[in-house]
């Protein structure tokens, strides 16, 4: 492996998955961001389990990547969770390739649980968080077979296994984005389900909500109908998008930049009434942008979504990009308040 350990044994696990009555999870994902570590060093306090998604996976089920040293061993000071998060990242996005490959050769599985295994036990973590997305719907059966396989392996060496999945409203085999995701299967499985409720629209599509509550209690229920509510953590962004109306193109905004850029651009905030999802215009050097984004109000809805069903908890991407405010949001939310 390609791999930076450090001896961060002795990390105490805290609680993986809420025992009755317990307070909600909060899983915050830690990314190669600039200010990822400021986030950890500010609001660690916010969260109970950390993802440290700074890893990749090869076709040959090779992991590279780095760990993060400083933000382990602050989890470990407060008792945070960890997972390792291996991704099938190509050069520019998430690697079809990679991932039929990793899931369907024998040897590219096991070697990719045996790197994980040894990352795991080198570095303290609680587990494993698989984040392989763009998987060929094609290889539907083949991945819930691979998904058995590193949970039956983590589950014997003592680990837990995390799976992020795209948010669905119906089971769809042949849907190319989501249709490998058979969310029976996987949720009989893992531990938790990281349930990735964001990104309804976004640069491939024209503007709109990145995740509007009816779209998200939408994929939620249909969740619920099929694995427990006590391995759901629901996904909610830190972010929103930015399309460029005049130019072309679209980028991800920061949820502690969009304010400053209301400010200066003298936007007008609007909610859109069937979404609940804030957005507002702006102009600048004589292109015409408009921005769809989350704000309190509608962090509070989905965290209240996920206290309300006794969800696991919920998840955020990612650290870095929010503020106090945004911690605040989630908590009120979790407390069951709108």
């Amino acid at each position: 492996m390609n791999i930076q350990h450090f001896a961060l044994c002795g990390l105490l696990l805290g609680a993986l998955l809420p025992a009755a009555g317990a307070a909600p999870a909060v899983l915050g994902y830690y990314t190669s961001n600039a200010n990822a570590d400021a986030s950890v060093k500010n609001f660690a306090g916010s969260y109970t389990q950390l993802s440290t998604d700074t890893f990749k996976v090869a076709a040959d089920g090779a992991i590279s990547g780095d760990v993060p040293a400083q933000a382990l061993a602050t989890a470990k000071s407060r008792k945070i969770a960890t997972f390792a998060c291996l991704a099938n990242f190509g050069k520019s996005d998430f690697d079809s390739a990679i991932a039929h490959s990793v899931i369907t050769d024998p040897a590219a599985t096991s070697r990719l649980i045996a790197d994980t295994l040894a990352l795991i036990r080198a570095n303290g973590y609680a587990g494993v968080n698989i984040d392989i997305e763009g998987v060929p719907s094609a290889d539907r059966t083949a991945f819930s077979a691979f998904v058995h396989q590193v949970s039956a392996s983590m589950r014997a060496a003592g680990f837990k296994t995390v799976i992020s999945v795209p948010t669905q409203a119906k089971d769809d085999p042949s849907n190319s984005w989501s249709g490998a995701f058979d969310l029976r299967s996987i949720g009989q499985d893992v531990d938790i389900v990281q349930y990735m409720a964001y990104d309804q629209h976004g640069p491939w599509s024209k503007p709109g909500p990145v995740a509007s509550i009816d779209w998200v209690t939408t994929g939620t229920k249909y969740g619920l109908s099929i694995i427990p509510a006590s391995k759901i953590s629901l996904g909610v962004a830190a972010y929103g998008y930015d399309w460029n109306l005049t130019k072309g193109g679209c980028v991800d905004v920061s949820w502690k930049d969009i304010p400053a850029l209301i400010r200066t651009t003298h936007a007008v905030p609007l909610r859109d009434p069937a979404s609940g999802s804030p957005h507002f215009e702006y102009t600048l050097d004589g292109a015409k942008h408009v921005i769809w984004y989350e704000d309190a109000t509608s962090i509070r809805q989905k965290a209240k979504l996920a206290a309300s069903h006794k969800l696991a908890g919920v998840s955020v991407w990612a650290l870095g990009k929010e503020d106090a405010s945004f911690w605040k949001a989630i908590q009120s939310g979790l407390k069951g308040k709108s």
